[in-house]
């Protein structure tokens, strides 16, 4: 019902319900008035003036109520739909991002498994000796990368934006901050595992795919190992040294 209406079917009620009182009171209480319209009326609001003050008093008020409460109500339906703007703009920008930073996760995985390859086939041909200075190079790519799609401020604001959206996507979104956290620690070439950061980075791309499913476009070709999927008991039986 909209808010004019209601406001009107208030003031009539209240009017009514003044008239039905007087005239009960016309009807049951002493009084000297002739039943004669529209004389009645003054001479019901003179002998009864207290009751016909308290029920003016009684309708005003209900319509100051009625006005703080509407109020109120238009004020709540406001901020539920700037929130929902919010969430679909949040989701936007986002999704953006996402693709921006999937297909650069994609090029670092790329760069990853050829490094990870080489360093199998070095290991089975002894005598053949590495390019130090072309490894040198890739991993500066990769670092570059990294630094890139794990940029602090992204996540920082990332996390702020995202707490417009409801619980679930947000926990979705968590698990790819923190996903992409753990790889933000492979940025020193001195020290830079390539097995351990290969595994990162194939993590993180499971929480891209899942927040936004046509990032799998960037990761296709790539080698996931495939095996017993890790549920959470399997994960404690496997720390525990039983499979």
């Amino acid at each position: 019902m909209k808010r004019s209406l209601q406001g009107l079917c208030i003031v009539l009620g209240s009017i009514i319900a003044t008239v039905v009182v007087l005239a009960a009171a016309l009807a049951w209480g002493p009084h000297h008035c002739k039943l004669a319209f529209p004389m009645v009326i003054g001479c019901a609001i003179g002998s009864y003036e207290s009751l016909a003050a308290g029920m003016v008093a009684a309708g005003a008020a209900l319509f100051a109520g009625w006005l703080a409460w509407s109020g109120v109500q238009i004020q709540i339906a406001a901020e539920e739909r700037r929130a929902a703007a919010d969430r679909v703009e949040v989701e936007q920008v986002l999704q953006e991002d996402l693709d921006t930073l999937a297909e650069a996760l994609g090029a670092i995985w790329k760069i990853l498994e050829h490094l990870d390859k080489e360093a199998d086939d070095q290991a089975d041909a002894q005598d053949r000796e590495a390019d130090p200075q072309a490894k040198r190079t890739k991993l500066e790519g990769v670092i570059y990368g990294i630094e890139k799609i794990t940029e602090d401020t992204w996540l920082s604001s990332s996390r702020k934006m995202v707490t417009a959206l409801g619980w679930r996507r947000r926990r979705d979104y968590e698990q790819l901050f923190r996903g992409l956290e753990r790889l933000g620690e492979f940025r020193h070439i001195d020290n830079f595992d390539v097995y351990e950061a290969l595994s990162a980075v194939r993590s993180v791309s499971i929480y891209f795919e899942l927040l936004r499913e046509d990032t799998a476009q960037y990761f296709k070709g790539r080698f996931r190992r495939a095996g017993k999927a890790w549920t959470l008991g399997y994960a404690i039986e496997r720390h525990a040294g039983l499979d």
